[in-house]
């Protein structure tokens, strides 16, 4: 993606409100490409080495992978306890 900014107002009220809303959709955006990297890595066991590159916190990485499991519809369960407020999370008693 190349972000175009050629389109933007030149009021300068306007031309902040406006970036304002092409920074959300950038924000959005990168959320879910995140979200979907984020879930491959842990469906390919490779979630360790995606966090030890330090972009994001593991309880943010796991709630993108969880993000992204329910927005594509699929039910993949993890079974490894790690994220408390996943649907597959058992609490060893």
């Amino acid at each position: 993606m190349i972000l175009n900014l050629s389109t933007m107002p030149n009021d300068p009220v306007e031309r902040v409100i406006w970036l304002d809303g092409v920074a959300e959709a950038v924000r959005r955006e990168l959320y879910e490409a995140y979200s979907e990297a984020y879930f491959n890595a842990r469906l390919q066991r490779r979630f360790e080495t995606a966090l030890e590159l330090g972009k994001t916190s593991r309880k943010r990485a796991l709630a993108m992978t969880r993000h992204h499991n329910e927005r594509t519809g699929r039910s993949v369960r993890w079974q490894d306890r790690l994220d408390p407020t996943s649907t597959a999370f058992t609490r060893a008693e």
